[in-house]
């Protein structure tokens, strides 16, 4: 996690964000796993465990970095504050496949519950209000499918850590090409310099894409996501307990009280089938489709990768027309 995050930090180092690192709000997500579950079975094999925690400290380097604005860059280390275990699988239990947005607490009201955080965000000048919208931070967040800090992570750290397809050298090679351009909007956004180095980001984006969009990734949401809605049933937890428990705990209540946990936590393959069977768990949704077109720098003016590059528009073809046929399974595991 330190050489990921050490290609982050400028020299000129927000030492304000500092005291911020301790509070309970941000604290929690040390214990909440970025990949939604996929840390908890041998189907992936993460290169350490990457958190929302180290996510957030992430975005708010980068938004340093590229805007040196106090406040935007303390808004991009509480953004994610409203997460809870397991993160976009707790959209699944909500039946929220394609938005994935059901389950994060407003920041206002996890802000509120923390005495000691509204005193740091008062001692900066820095009001609730100021987190109610993030559509005024431009460079933390952006609409889809815009390159923003927080979208930027996603990527790289989704390539680096839980894919192994790209090293630190590329990702380096990316962050240091990346320069605020106007978008079509006129609103600042993260672009590159150079179109060779927006084709080799467009790589990464290509391998984040298809991976969240394939029937592994899909496989461990919904079954996380069942297993979450089952101890709901049985009185084993409450919602409440998603933003109050750690992933530890809930794996170690899932691993006493479910069959289904052991083989879900050993298995090394995803199997398919083209016939759905009863006598299984299966999977085979359509989820929601993450996708990042930047902006690349012209001589007169920006333009997206797609519209400059036959190479980035062949690999978003591909995106956008990707589908997995069938119903993916774990063979052995019947159900919940």
């Amino acid at each position: 996690m330190e050489e990921y995050l050490s290609l982050f930090i400028d020299k000129d180092y927000p030492y304000f964000i500092d005291k911020y690192l301790k509070t309970k709000t941000l604290t929690r997500l040390k214990n909440v796993t970025q990949f939604c579950g996929c840390d908890y079975t041998d189907l992936y094999c993460p290169l350490f465990m990457f958190t929302r925690y180290d996510h957030s400290l992430v975005v708010a380097h980068m938004t340093w970095h590229f805007t040196h604005d106090k406040k935007e860059t303390i808004v991009a280390l509480l953004h994610d504050v409203g997460t809870p275990t397991f993160a976009h699988c707790i959209d699944y239990v909500f039946g929220d496949y394609m938005e994935q947005e059901s389950s994060e607490k407003p920041i206002i009201q996890v802000i509120n519950q923390d005495q000691e955080l509204l005193e740091l965000l008062k001692s900066d000048d820095i009001f609730l209000n100021d987190l109610r919208d993030f559509s005024p931070y431009h460079i933390l967040e952006n609409k889809s499918p815009n390159l923003c800090a927080d979208r930027l992570d996603g990527v790289l750290h989704t390539v680096y850590v839980w894919l192994h397809t790209h090293s630190l050298e590329e990702i380096k090679r990316v962050y240091e090409n990346i320069v605020i351009l106007e978008n079509e909007e006129g609103y600042p956004e993260l672009g590159f310099k150079d179109v060779v180095v927006a084709e080799s980001f467009v790589e990464m984006v290509f391998n984040y894409s298809l991976e969240l969009q394939g029937k592994k990734d899909k496989y461990v949401m919904k079954y996380v996501s069942e297993i979450v809605k089952a101890s709901f049933e049985k009185g084993l937890l409450s919602l409440d307990d998603l933003y109050t428990k750690t992933e530890k705990e809930l794996c170690e209540s899932f691993a006493d009280n479910f069959t289904s946990w052991k083989k879900f936590r050993d298995a090394k393959v995803i199997s398919t089938s083209f016939e759905r069977s009863d006598d299984r768990f299966s999977v085979s949704l359509k989820a929601k489709k993450r996708n990042v077109i930047p902006l690349v720098h012209l001589k007169n003016k920006s333009k997206r990768i797609d519209e400059i590059s036959e190479k980035a528009k062949c690999k978003y073809s591909l995106i956008e027309s990707y589908e997995e046929d069938g119903f993916a399974f774990i063979e052995g595991l019947e159900k919940i």
